[in-house]
């Protein structure tokens, strides 16, 4: 005898409300919600870190007038700055930073964490880089 239309559709629905009543619990632990607090303090410390980064490469290049000039072997200081806009804007932005914010996907969350361990390195590596070649021509 096959199922009627209703019934399955109600244990479609039932299913679904089990899963998402599980996945409303999960996210509402205080170890998750810690972590989500923290990797999104992480981003806006990183975000500030960049922007830092870029209005200190700025300033030099407005003043010194070297914005064509080679800031290492692979890039002028003119691209090296739109280097760092384009990975800011790809990674840092403030879209990115609502999205998750307002969102509960743990999977998502892993992936903000490994592209801000990503950003992290290279705002490092980036920042060294300055410092190296600033104060080679000091």
């Amino acid at each position: 005898m096959p199922l009627f239309p209703e019934l399955t559709i109600a244990i479609v629905l039932g299913a679904l409300l089990l899963f998402y009543l599980a996945i409303r619990f999960l996210n509402s632990r205080p170890d998750y919600r810690s972590r989500k607090n923290d990797i999104l303090e992480r981003f806006q410390t990183l975000r500030a870190k960049s922007i830092k980064i870029q209005e200190s490469l700025s300033n030099y290049i407005l003043s010194q007038h070297v914005m064509k000039d080679i800031f290492t072997e692979n890039y002028t200081y003119g691209d090296f700055l739109k280097y760092l806009q384009k990975n800011h804007i790809q990674y840092l932005s403030d879209k990115n930073y609502a999205k998750i914010k307002n969102s509960d996907n743990r999977i998502l969350l892993k992936q903000t964490q490994n592209i801000l361990d990503e950003q992290e390195a290279k705002l490092v590596a980036a920042e060294s880089k300055m410092q190296a070649v600033l104060s080679n021509k000091n």
